[in-house]
């Protein structure tokens, strides 16, 4: 019996890592934008501290609830300072079109975490939807740019 779980667990592991391969893949190609990513954050794999010298421009991973696509290939092995929220110059944060997926605002760092036409963020208790392309502030700063959607359902 315990082999048979053995194998089962073993062609799970398979089965994610070829999922998340795929997903990579996709993301990579510029198939997959924020969205389509943050729709299947179960399959992305969580950032740790590792060599990302050989991972292809785009793939994503998931840090503290959101999804990043990688940026610039660097080795963090040594580096448990470099995670995505902090190394911004090596990570490009995803956003969604989608109210209901919608995480809290993080102003862009440079270029990078600009704000797309209908991507959606929360602010202040109220879902917002981005009006602009290449929008580089949130709805505080100026709520003009941006469509209150209403308040975010169980958030303050």
């Amino acid at each position: 019996m315990d082999n048979l779980h053995g194998l089962a667990v073993d062609a799970m592991k398979m089965k994610g890592a070829a999922d998340a391969a795929a997903l990579a893949a996709k993301a990579v190609s510029g198939e997959a934008d924020g969205t389509y990513l943050i729709d299947r954050t179960a399959e992305i794999p969580t950032w740790r501290q590792r060599d990302y010298s050989g991972v292809p421009v785009g793939t994503p991973y998931k840090w503290q609830g959101r999804v990043y696509k990688l940026w610039q290939q660097h080795n963090a092995a040594e580096q448990p300072d470099w995670t995505p929220d902090r190394a911004v110059s090596l990570w490009d944060l995803c956003h969604t079109t989608s109210p209901e997926k919608a995480t809290e605002y993080v102003p862009p760092q440079g270029s990078r975490g600009l704000w797309q036409k209908e991507e959606c963020c929360v602010q202040d208790g109220h879902i917002w939807r981005n009006l602009e392309a290449n929008n580089a502030y949130g709805p505080s700063e100026l709520p003009e740019r941006w469509e209150d959607l209403g308040e975010a359902p169980g958030r303050p």
